[in-house]
């Protein structure tokens, strides 16, 4: 994984997740965050997400990572950057973060 593409990443799917839950700015967001359990998202709210995501980076299929990835608690901010790292076709558009344009 490249450091500043994952960092690119990070900073993409925190925005996000603050987008569609405000009060997660207040809270700091680690790599070990669980998106569920730490961050206390339900399944509309990562719905959405997946959804401004998929705005982000085109045709990501999330559902595969998330059904693997909350049987193994295992549903952090980290293992989705490192899955949105490997889906996503090298050469692809970094993604568009607030502050980039």
């Amino acid at each position: 994984m490249h450091e500043q593409r994952a960092q690119a990443i990070r900073t993409m799917l925190i925005q996000q997740l603050i987008a569609v839950r405000p009060e997660i700015a207040e809270r700091t967001v680690t790599d070990r965050s669980a998106l569920t359990g730490d961050l206390g998202m339900d399944s509309v709210e990562l719905a959405e997400t997946f959804e401004r995501i998929r705005d982000c980076f085109g045709t990501v299929h999330i559902a595969g990572w998330l059904a693997t990835a909350t049987r193994a608690d295992g549903d952090t901010v980290g293992s989705l950057v490192r899955y949105l790292d490997s889906m996503v076709p090298a050469g692809a558009p970094e993604p568009v973060t607030a502050g980039s344009r």
